[in-house]
């Protein structure tokens, strides 16, 4: 298991100049996208760490308290364990002007093993697949959404127990792929829509209830202290903030209720939450039943969700960095329409704070129609179509001959 960890990290980057030269592009990126939201910089953009620390410690006096048993927190075990550590550095020692900026500023460093780690894994599975290195420039370390969400929620982490997962997978290491799996679900649910793919790609029962008991096993073994402890605080970690009550947000899903009658972001949100998941577990079945890879199968089952889910904030377009740089008929002039509209939906975000006087379709931070909404909208759909095209040649070659047929009655 050496490859997977600092030892396979450190062999590649002495003698792969390719790869130290994305680690600098790297590293100089994560400095810069963490000093955009650090508090003492200005202007100090948004970022959800920044955030937290204001609602949990400042107004809600939770410092050093035990998420899940002592208070409501919307994230699993990984991002708690991560919020306890930083809580305990910046209480006791705010050596960065004060405990919040030295919050802030100590979750940067935290997360950063894990972007590092995201790298590694991305380029080792492109070289594995033979997959063009290349496209972790284009699709990554140049995208708009590197720089404006890179540090600002923690779905970095997430995309490297994906990637770890996905690897071990395809190296047939099954039980550690399935521990990779469930850390990932344990920062959060996600990823575990690939379990499905997963399990339909062993090859028979016995792996299957193998994988299965060891990523579940290991998902109660984490739980179990805090549901005994407090079960009606830690049922929130699935009943609260982003719970079942939770708005359509940042989706498709909440122009076509709205548009059918079905209520507004909030009154529709449960005719919402059953289209979204009724296209999305219709379109992962569809996946399994089909004849790709596994591999395409745990990739199709990303656009799937991604695709059709009622709530995409921007941030989790991180978690897309690595799947779309995985899938090498994944359009680039689509995906940097889509990296563009995704940067929008937060540089709009707060425009009514400042500009009051301006209309509703372009101040209002959630109505279906509106510029945000919409960008997300348009953003969202580009995925939903990479489900259908990127892994259909026949409709590929279809599609490169529309714009000919079109010009063919203007050329005479």
């Amino acid at each position: 298991m050496s490859m997977y960890g600092f030892r396979g990290f450190w062999d590649l980057s002495r003698r792969d100049s390719e790869f130290r030269i994305m680690l600098i592009i790297l590293a100089t990126l994560w400095i810069y996208t963490s000093l955009l939201k650090f508090p003492f910089s200005v202007p100090s953009n948004y970022s959800d760490v920044g955030y937290l620390w204001i609602r949990d410690v400042y107004d809600g006096q939770h410092a050093m308290q035990i998420p899940y048993v002592q208070y409501e927190l919307e994230y699993p075990q990984v991002i708690g364990a991560l919020l306890f550590i930083d809580q305990a550095v910046s209480t006791y020692f705010p050596v960065i002007f004060d405990q919040w900026n030295t919050f802030v500023v100590v979750m940067s460093i935290l997360e950063f093993p894990f972007v590092v780690g995201t790298l590694y894994n991305t380029y080792k599975l492109c070289t594995k697949l033979r997959i063009n290195t290349k496209r972790i420039y284009l699709y990554m370390l140049t995208a708009m959404s590197f720089i404006i969400y890179g540090f600002y929620n923690w779905d970095f982490i997430v995309a490297y127990f994906v990637t770890l997962s996905i690897w071990s997978y395809l190296d047939k290491k099954y039980d550690w792929s399935a521990i990779a799996l469930t850390l990932s679900v344990l920062t959060k649910f996600i990823p575990g829509l690939m379990l499905f793919p997963m399990l339909a790609g062993l090859p028979n029962w016995k792996a299957r209830l193998r994988f299965f008991t060891i990523s579940a096993g290991l998902w109660i073994l984490v739980n179990a202290p805090f549901a005994l402890a407090n079960f009606d605080v830690w049922i929130k970690l699935f009943t609260g903030y982003s719970g079942p009550n939770h708005q359509l947000q940042n989706t498709w899903i909440s122009m076509v209720i709205q548009t059918a009658g079905l209520g507004d972001i909030i009154s529709g949100a449960r005719a919402g939450q059953i289209l979204s998941f009724s296209i999305i577990g219709y379109l992962i079945l569809r996946a399994i039943v089909s004849k790709k890879t596994p591999f395409e199968k745990i990739l199709l089952s990303w656009y799937a969700w991604y695709g059709a889910i009622y709530l995409f904030d921007p941030q989790m377009f991180l978690q897309l960095f690595p799947i779309v740089i995985l899938t090498p008929n994944f359009n680039f002039l689509f995906y940097r329409l889509a990296d563009m509209l995704n940067a929008f939906i937060i540089l709009f975000y707060f425009i009514g704070g400042s500009h009051p006087e301006l209309p509703w379709y372009i101040k209002d931070q959630l109505t279906p129609f509106g510029l945000i909404n919409t960008s997300a909208a348009l953003r969202q759909l580009i995925f939903l179509g990479a489900y259908f095209v990127c892994f259909n040649p026949k409709l590929q070659e279809r599609l490169k001959r529309i714009p000919f047929s079109l010009v063919r009655p203007v050329q005479g």
